[in-house]
This record gives C-alpha cells, structure tokens and sequence, in this order.
C-alpha cells in the first residue's frame, strides 16, 4: 500500500533557514529568489552569484510586472502572473518560499504579489540567502528549472492595493492611515531621493516607520519586538492601514509584518513615492 504524503502546512508569513533545510526536497515546497538586480537609482546591487539550492528566479523587476507604465515594477494584470507562476511550476497548493540576496529587502514584495493574486501558501525566509549560506546549507551557480507547468489560479484581492486617487482620498480620513518605510530623512525630505524628478517628503498626515526597525542582524525581531513597533507608530483610531515606500517594495515588508502580528485590512500603494513624489499637483509634506 502506497502511503499517502501528508500536505505541508505553515502557520505564519515567515520561515527558518533550519526549517527550508528541512523542507528542501519536499515537492510541494517551491523556493523563489526574489532579488532585485538594480538600486532605484540604476545602480547594480552588489549580491552573491550563489542561490539556494532548488531555488528558481522569481523576476518582479523586468518580467513579472506591468509593461505598461513607467514606474517600476507595478503589478501585472492577474492573467499575467498566473501565466509567469505556472511556468515556475506552482501549483495550488505549493508553499512558496520568496528570498532575496541582500537579506530582508525585496522578498516581501515577491510574498505580498502572491497573497494579492489569492495564493496563502506563501512565506518569506528569515534572513534571506546570507543567512542561509551563513548555516552552511546547501546551494548552486544556477537556478533549476521548473519540471512540469503548475496549476495556479490567480484570485485578485482588490483591498490589498491601492491607487493614488485611493490615497488622495484618505489623507482627512481619520480611520486611516498611511505609513511610510522610507528613511527618516526620506520622509522629511532632508536626504535626497534615489530617484531623479521626485520631491521631497512624504504624503501628508502619513506616518514614517522605516523598514529597518523591524530588523535586527539581518534578520526580523522577535514578534512582541516587532508588535512594540508598530504600537508606537499605529494611531488607536486607525482601523485600515496603507503602507508605502519609494515604489511599493520595502512597503511590502511593513505590510508582511503588520500581517504576521495580527492587523487586518492592510493594503500597500502600488506607486508609492515613485507615483507620488513625481505628480507636482499632488500635495506634500516635510519636515
């Protein structure tokens, strides 16, 4: 009698380098490296050639993307990123577990792409691939290729997402609020942004929680660590949360965490500063 394999489960947004070493060979689980290649300013991001071992390219930057917009890598269309992960060999009920090289920077928006299109089964590793090649765990020069098509369906969740008139629209609104990954300095306008044309600032009555608070070495604080941070910066009357960055990558990080610690109705702006900073009708803030 064959035995049948019982179906893999995880119980929340993140995962151990220990427990995808554990979970390498299983065929339901599929790694996806998620690194961006380029800095927002065109420069090449300085990462290892190596990639997990299994692991195939997961290309949110110049593939899976809209083509049809100037700002950078928005979301596809839901018939676009069905198509892109049934290549990768997903299927229903895969668990996808996004990583990037540079640590904890760009696999959240990889995990975020997927909860958005109806997909649950979807982690993100602890630490990324440093961690990873810091415990030893094995890894090769290239990706591996998907064997068979997957059999993915994209369900799209519109209150994941929302556009620059939505955001407009919620600067007066009390019960909602918009928070901001971008550095301090970012924020109020006295570093420059990375990207040429853009002002300086923020969105205005929007709140700055950069990315980095919820890291420690590389990897995410503990939960009550990370829930002390975001109690510091959520207001009591705020029951819907937007988060938002330079273009909707470290936006997604807030979002992940926000979702990993229990606040619901979470939602990032797509075009973020890129969109925002670059409309000179739009109104802004600094410090």
């Amino acid at each position: 009698m064959i035995k049948r394999m019982e179906s893999l489960t995880v119980a929340s947004n993140i995962v151990s380098v220990n427990w995808l070493s554990e979970n390498l060979k299983n065929p339901q689980v599929v790694i996806l490296d998620a690194t961006m290649k380029k800095m927002p300013n065109g420069e090449p991001i300085a990462t290892p050639k190596l990639k997990i071992a299994g692991a195939r390219a997961f290309n949110f930057d110049t593939e899976i993307c809209d083509h049809q917009t100037m700002l950078p890598h928005m979301l596809p269309s839901g018939e676009q990123f069905e198509l892109a992960v049934r290549k990768l060999g997903i299927n229903q009920d895969s668990i996808v577990v996004c990583y990037d090289a540079m640590g904890i920077f760009s696999a959240p928006r990889a995990w975020w792409m997927f909860k958005i299109f109806g997909h649950a089964k979807v982690v993100v590793l602890d630490g990324g691939l440093p961690s990873w090649i810091a415990a030893g765990f094995s890894t090769n020069n290239d990706y591996k290729p998907a064997e068979n098509t997957g059999n993915f369906k994209s369900r799209f969740n519109r209150e994941m997402v929302v556009s620059m008139e939505q955001v407009f629209g919620l600067i007066n609104d009390e019960t909602s609020q918009v928070i901001d990954a971008r550095s301090l300095g970012r924020f109020n306008g006295t570093e420059p942004e990375p990207r040429t044309g853009l002002s300086g600032g923020h969105i205005p009555n929007s709140s700055c929680l950069p990315f980095t608070e919820l890291l420690q070495d590389g990897l995410f604080k503990s939960k009550p660590e990370l829930a002390k941070v975001f109690s510091e910066v959520v207001k009591k009357e705020s029951n819907r949360l937007v988060f938002s960055c330079g273009s909707g990558v470290t936006a997604s990080v807030l979002a992940l965490v926000a979702d990993e610690i229990g606040y619901q109705r979470l939602a990032v702006y797509d075009g973020s500063w890129s969109e925002w900073g670059a409309n000179k009708n739009l109104p802004t803030a600094s410090s």
